[in-house]
């Protein structure tokens, strides 16, 4: 999977431009096609915000108080198969997604913590961070979702926003005091929010979507709640 010019992440379908066998999805980062915008009606955690107001609204992005940036230091549970996996593109932010949580705290969220597999294919990628899967009912389970949570570039929650304006963004919320940006799309949902000076995004997939991608909005924001409890 190669990377593009942009950083983060948001889901896409792979019916037609990824490998379904592993039904793996290419990121924002790395476009490979464009389908139409779905609605959300799930309810989520946090107050709705008005992201009108930028100067108000970035006060939210991260926590007042910032450790400085720098790359993560906790030893990865595999060893990259590329080169240069934490670079400038994506060290923004110390918070690193596939060493954050515990095993416990994955299977809380109904996430088997022994799919994790790096997120990153090429040397140098925009962005860094991990895949799982959910935990399957049994070998026929279909139902199941594909979880991506990855640290992109140093942007802005509005600049991020503005880039990826192909999806239907919702208001955004505000988890512990941080806002929080939720957008559906055909078949997955992202919940994007600001750690230090990066993006970090998680997204939920499924093979075949919820009615108004109520349960992978519900999957992608619990997930993303979860980071902002660990993220700087």
């Amino acid at each position: 999977m190669a990377d593009g010019s942009r950083a983060g992440h948001a889901l896409r379908p792979n019916r037609r431009c990824a490998d379904t066998s592993t039904r793996r999805w290419i990121p924002a980062v790395g476009i490979a096609c464009t389908l139409a915008l779905g609605g959300c009606t799930t309810s989520v955690p946090g107050a709705p915000v008005s992201a009108d107001r930028d100067s108000q609204a970035e006060e939210t992005d991260a926590p007042p108080t910032m450790s400085q940036t720098g790359p993560p230091t906790a030893p990865l549970p595999f060893t990259p198969a590329i080169q240069g996996r934490t670079n400038e593109r994506n060290d923004g932010s110390s918070f690193e997604p596939c060493t954050a949580y515990s095993a416990q705290e994955l299977r809380d969220l109904n996430i088997e913590p022994a799919s994790l597999q790096d997120a990153a294919k090429s040397n140098s990628p925009n962005f860094r961070g991990c895949h799982w899967t959910s935990i399957k009912a049994g070998p026929a389970d279909r139902t199941y979702l594909d979880y991506s949570q990855v640290v992109g570039k140093r942007i802005s929650l509005d600049a991020y926003k503005r880039e990826q304006n192909f999806r239907a963004w919702q208001p955004d919320r505000v988890v512990m005091g941080r806002r929080l940006a939720v957008a559906p799309m055909k078949y997955d949902c992202t919940a994007a929010f600001i750690s230090e000076s990066a993006v970090v995004t998680t997204g939920a997939i499924a093979l075949y979507p919820s009615p108004g991608l109520t349960r992978e909005c519900d999957a992608a924001v619990a997930f993303a709640t979860l980071a902002i409890s660990k993220a700087p």
